[in-house]
Parts: C-alpha cells; structure tokens; sequence
C-alpha cells in the first residue's frame, strides 16, 4: 500500500458489541407473577407454577449474522497493550484465524480471546502488509464455532452493492455486528458504507452469502481546508482477500504447527474482565 493511501486512511484496531432490548407484546397476561427468562435469541415468559406462556424469537440476524457473531474473537499481543478483532474459521481442515496486517505488526505469536474467558495463541503463517490480511493457525476453540473460509476470488466492479456485515470488538464494546454494502473498489481496496472504530481492524466481512471478502482495515479521513482531518467512520476501507495468493495460504496453513497453550507464555497478560480495552 502506497504511502498516500496509508495516510489516507486510518487503520485501527477495534471492537463490536450488538445488545437487543426485547419488549414483552402488550397482551402478556399481568394478572399471573409472570417470569420473564432472556435467553441468547429468545424470551421466554412463565407463570409462577413455571409453565411457559409465551416464547418470543427476538432475533433480528440473518444466518450468517449469527455464524459471524459466533465466529468473532479478539487478537492482541502477548505483551503488550490494545487489541484488534478477528474472525475464526475453518480451512483445508485447520482451525484459523484471518485478521489484519497492522495488528500483527511484527509478531509471530498472538493471544485469541474467545468468549467465558477462554484464550489461546495464534501462530502467525501468512501476513500481507500491503493487502493489509494475516492469518494464523489456532487449536480448536471451545466458546467459538468456525466459520467455513470461503474467499470471494474476483476483485472487479461486481462486489459493488454486495451487502456484507462484520462483527467485532471497538473501543471499549464487546461484539458488534455491523451490516453495510460495498460502494466502491480503489487504490487495491474495497471502499464500504457501514461503520467502525478502534479496535474494529482485523473483523472478518461477510457477504449475504457468508463468503469471505476480506477484513477491516481502516476508515476514511476526510479534508477539509487548512489540511484540517476528520475522521470518517462510515467510510469503512476493506483489505480484499481476492489480492492474495490463496495457494501460497493453503501451503502455510497445513505446513503450520499448532500452537501450545497459552500457559506456556509466563509473561502473556490474560484477558481484563469486561473486555480490553485500547
């Protein structure tokens, strides 16, 4: 990536949470001691002998959503401090994690944070600083579930108005899932409406049809007179995995060693309650 685009655009890492607020049906019967039970997609409504009144799906997902929301993890250092996000799949028969360049940075290593406090490392196989993608090889989580890696290969005038989401980890929330459309492809990205922030860098877009199109990498910085900058955080830059060399990834990905345990690290830091962050 060429100077300009770099200072074009800011890269950071960021973080996603998604919370939906059910609201009980007006007609629930008050004059029972009702018991209302959240569940992660439904309410459930019981009496007071337990028998259950009413369940409500309150899930607005589409299914790849909701594989996505299950699919994304945290990456940070073993060291050091802040996070970008990630998206946790299944390839050529290996447990992966495809992520951005920058958070990597230099390291071979990185911590996966999954959900209930789980950890484990990363080992870094592939990582392209132009293309802004890297992909590291993990064990098999027990809080996540894989999503397939199915890459979009073509990288033309086709992906505009593909509607994608993400999910992700920015600032200081915890799994945001954020829905959008491609506007544009330039300068060797995909230009996208939707929305991020710190700690968003590195989730894994999905289009309508769960394939993989790349990850976040940045958004746009918008000029204004006097070289006056202001960040733009609708203008979302997508590193496309259709720029990279998908055989050279395979080869890495089944010559790669899985990780030991994170500890094994006496000096990683493990997760903070209530998320990392920046």
């Amino acid at each position: 990536m060429s100077r300009w685009i770099k200072n074009f655009i800011v890269t950071a890492s960021l973080l996603l949470v998604s919370c939906t607020s059910p609201v009980l049906p007006a007609h629930t019967d008050a004059s029972v001691d009702a018991q209302v039970i959240h569940t992660n997609n439904t309410v459930e409504v019981k009496n007071y002998l337990g028998t259950a009144l009413q369940v409500l799906d309150v899930s607005n997902l589409t299914l790849v959503e909701t594989r996505a929301r299950k699919a994304a993890v945290k990456v940070r250092s073993l060291t050091k401090g802040g996070h970008g996000s990630g998206t946790y799949m299944v390839a050529y028969g290996r447990r992966i994690v495809a992520t951005a360049a920058h958070v990597v940075r230099s390291e071979n290593l990185m911590a996966i944070d999954g959900r209930d406090g789980e950890t484990v490392v990363g080992k870094v196989v592939f990582i392209d600083h132009d293309v802004d993608i890297a992909f590291l090889v993990v064990p098999e989580m027990e809080s996540r579930t894989a999503v397939r890696y199915r890459p979009i290969t073509h990288y033309d005038e086709r992906l505009v108005g593909l509607n994608i989401t993400y999910t992700g980890f920015p600032s200081h929330h915890d799994l945001l899932t954020i829905r959008g459309y491609v506007s544009s492809i330039e300068r060797n990205m995909i230009v996208s409406n939707m929305f991020a922030w710190f700690g968003s860098s590195g989730s894994g877009v999905l289009d309508q049809y769960g394939r993989y199109v790349g990850c976040v990498s940045g958004i746009d910085m918008g000029m204004f007179g006097m070289g006056f900058r202001v960040p733009l955080e609708e203008i979302v830059w997508i590193a496309p995995t259709s720029k990279i060399d998908q055989r050279i990834l395979k080869g890495r990905i089944l010559a790669a060693d899985v990780p030991v345990n994170l500890d094994s690290f006496p000096g990683a830091r493990a997760p903070r309650r209530g998320g990392w962050r920046d």
